[in-house]
C-alpha cells in the first residue's frame, strides 16, 4: 500500500514503524477486556516539537529498542531498568508522568489497546519481581509472559496500524509535510 502523500520511505516508516512504546492507562471499572493501554510509534514523533521529558522518555525507548529485538517497548520496560540500575526517572529529572501525557494526547498518532487484567498488570509494574498469589518467588513465568505479551501486541500494531494511519490521513486529521 503507498499513500500518495508522502515519499515512499516515509510512508513505509509511518505504515510499519521500528517499534511502538506502549503504557497503561487507568484500569476502568467493570470486568473483562479493556481500552486500558495506548502505542505510539517514536519514529513519528518530531522531537523538536516536545518537552524535554517527553524528549528524555523517547530516547530511552529508542536505546532500549536499538538494543534489542522487540517491536514493543513496554515504559515499564525502561522503568525498571532504571530501578535496577539505582535511579529513578525523578533523580535524572524526568517528569514521566507529564511526559506519558503529552506522548499519549499530543499532536501525532496514538492508538487505545484493549487487555485483559492479566496482560494490564505485566505493562504497568516496573518491578523486577512480580509475585503471583500461591507462588512464593517469581519463577520464569513474568519474563515469559511480558515477552509473548510484546509479541502479542506487536502482532495487533502490526496488523492495525497501518489502517489506522491510512485512515487518520484520509479523514485529514494527519497532515505530512511535503
Amino acid at each position: 500500500m503507498r499513500l500518495e502523500t508522502a515519499p515512499g520511505d516515509f510512508t513505509d516508516q509511518m505504515l510499519t514503524p521500528a517499534y511502538w512504546l506502549v503504557a497503561a492507562m487507568e484500569w476502568p471499572v467493570g470486568p473483562g477486556p479493556a481500552e486500558a493501554a495506548w502505542a505510539v510509534a517514536p519514529s513519528l514523533i518530531p522531537r523538536d516539537t516536545i518537552s524535554p521529558h517527553a524528549y528524555q522518555v523517547l530516547g530511552c525507548a529508542d536505546q532500549y529498542a536499538a538494543s534489542s529485538t522487540a517491536r514493543v517497548v513496554l515504559f515499564s520496560d525502561l522503568t525498571r531498568l532504571f530501578t535496577t540500575a539505582g535511579t529513578s526517572w525523578a533523580s535524572l529529572g524526568v517528569d514521566w508522568q507529564s511526559a506519558l501525557d503529552e506522548l499519549r494526547y499530543g499532536p501525532h498518532p496514538a492508538v487505545l489497546l484493549a487487555v485483559n487484567d492479566r496482560a494490564h498488570a505485566l505493562i504497568c509494574d516496573p518491578s523486577a519481581e512480580l509475585h503471583q498469589p500461591g507462588q512464593d518467588t517469581e519463577p520464569g513465568w513474568v519474563w515469559h509472559d511480558r515477552e509473548l505479551l510484546r509479541q502479542a501486541i506487536a502482532n495487533q500494531l502490526t496488523i492495525g496500524w497501518p489502517a489506522y494511519i491510512t485512515n487518520i490521513i484520509e479523514l485529514g486529521k494527519l497532515h505530512i509535510a511535503h
